[in-house]
C-alpha cells in the first residue's frame, strides 16, 4: 500500500495501524472483521513500506495475465512494470466463484486506475460502487497529488467468501505489498523502505449484485500489520 499524508491506507500502505472503511453493514455481518506495506519513515514522504530495492528487471517485467472479463466489463490495462497476482482458487461453487472472478477484476481495475492516476477509469468505475468508489478514488487522488505511480508486484491471496443472500456477499482476503513500490513520475525514481509485517493487510469487502447481475465492491475494511496474512 502507499502511505498517504493523512495516515490513511491505500491498497498499498500506511504508517499507522488502521482500520479503514465505512461500516460494512449486512454484507459483512457473518464475517469476523479482519484492497494499493508500512513504512518506518514519516507519513507523507511518499515511501512504500515493504520495499527493499526495486528489482533490476522491474522496468521490463511482463504484464499480468488477463483473466476472463465479466460480461460487458471494460478491459483492464496494466503497465508492463506492474504485476498484479490474484490467487483465488476455484471453490467449485458457482456463486462463490462468480464473486471471486468479479473481485479479481476489481483488484486489477483498481491497480490499473492507480497506475494511470485516473479516477474516471471505466474499469474502475465499473467494478466499484456505493461507499467503496469514493473511498478508493480518494486513494488514487492522493497518489496523483504526489505525482507518483506504482510499480513492482501486488499479491492477493487466502480468500474466504460468504454468500449472504442473492445480492450480497462478503469477501475476506490478504494483500502482500512486500514487493510493491511507489515511483516518482518525473524522475522515474522508485521509492523504497524496509520490509516488515506491516506490508501485509487483511481486507474485508462487501459486494452487491446489481440489477444487471454484476457483482460490484460497495464496502471496504482493511487492517494492516496482519501476522495471519504474513504467515498465510
Amino acid at each position: 500500500m502507499i502511505t498517504l499524508g493523512d495516515g490513511r491506507t491505500t491498497m498499498r500502505s500506511t504508517t499507522t495501524r488502521t482500520r479503514q472503511a465505512a461500516a460494512l453493514g449486512c454484507a459483512l455481518l457473518a464475517v469476523t472483521a479482519a484492497a494499493a506495506c508500512t513504512s518506518s519513515k514519516p507519513a507523507g514522504d511518499g515511501t512504500i513500506s515493504g520495499a527493499q530495492s526495486a528489482p533490476p528487471s522491474a522496468a521490463t517485467a511482463s504484464a499480468s495475465p488477463t483473466p476472463s472479463l465479466p460480461a460487458g466489463a471494460p478491459e483492464v490495462v496494466l503497465p508492463a512494470d506492474l504485476k498484479v497476482t490474484v490467487a483465488f482458487p476455484a471453490t467449485g461453487e458457482a456463486d462463490k466463484d462468480a464473486v471471486a472472478q468479479s473481485l479479481t477484476y476489481a483488484l486489477r481495475a483498481f491497480n490499473g486506475a492507480l497506475a494511470k492516476g485516473d479516477l474516471q477509469d471505466p474499469a474502475f468505475k465499473y467494478a466499484y460502487d456505493g461507499m467503496a468508489r469514493p473511498y478508493m478514488a480518494n486513494m488514487i487522488d492522493q497518489l496523483v497529488k504526489r505525482n507518483q505511480t506504482v510499480t513492482g508486484e501486488t499479491r492477493y491471496y487466502a480468500p474466504t467468501i460468504t454468500i449472504q443472500d442473492a445480492t450480497h456477499a462478503a469477501f475476506t482476503y490478504c494483500e502482500d505489498q512486500s514487493k510493491g513500490y511507489a515511483k516518482d513520475k518525473s524522475s522515474g525514481k522508485v521509492l523504497t523502505s524496509t520490509p516488515s509485517v506491516r506490508d501485509y493487510t487483511e481486507w474485508n469487502l462487501g459486494l452487491e449484485k446489481s440489477a444487471q447481475g454484476v457483482w460490484r465492491v460497495t464496502q471496504t475494511l482493511g487492517e494492516k500489520g496482519s501476522t495471519r496474512c504474513q504467515n498465510a
